[in-house]
């Protein structure tokens, strides 16, 4: 795939996630950025060979923010997930459940979305003792749907550690 069929995917992807964003180009004919200041993520996209560089450039130009680099050979149908959970890390699926309160648990089921949340928490907690308790928490919800889980607690969904 190219980088331009690459970029217009990306834009694609994130208008389907609703994420406002800005465009931009850090170094020109080299990478895209789609920058989502609302949440403090940039997503570059570059050829493999040029991540040194564009890395650096991003760092300088956009301090603290989250970063995220897809290639035109990444699978976007994956890579999606990445971009998710870091958009979870800055509050994203909070921001979406309070202004999409209707559509919200229509994009919790899609793609089995719920499960793959709890699934990525739970890897991320790693069965560690300090975290017992969210870890019986998660897989509790896992047991009983992701529906009653939002209808008990509508903000279960929010985070990501």
């Amino acid at each position: 795939m190219s980088l331009r069929r690459t970029t217009y995917d990306a834009g694609v992807l994130l208008g389907a996630l609703r994420v406002p964003y800005n465009i931009t180009n850090i170094i020109k004919n080299i990478t895209t950025q789609f920058i989502i200041e609302q949440f403090g993520v940039v997503i570059s996209v570059i050829t493999p060979g040029d991540y040194g560089v564009v890395s650096e450039k991003v760092s300088t130009l956009l301090k603290d923010y989250r970063q995220i680099f897809i290639t035109e050979k990444d699978d976007l149908s994956e890579k999606r997930y990445e971009i998710v959970w870091e958009l979870m890390r800055s509050g994203y699926m909070k921001w979406l459940r309070l202004s999409y309160k209707s559509q919200f648990p229509i994009l919790i089921d899609t793609d089995n979305l719920g499960n793959r949340i709890i699934d990525e928490r739970l890897r991320i907690w790693a069965n560690k003792s300090k975290y017992m308790y969210f870890i019986k928490d998660n897989i509790e919800a896992k047991k009983v749907g992701f529906r009653q889980v939002l209808s008990q607690d509508p903000s279960f969904f929010d985070y990501m550690p």
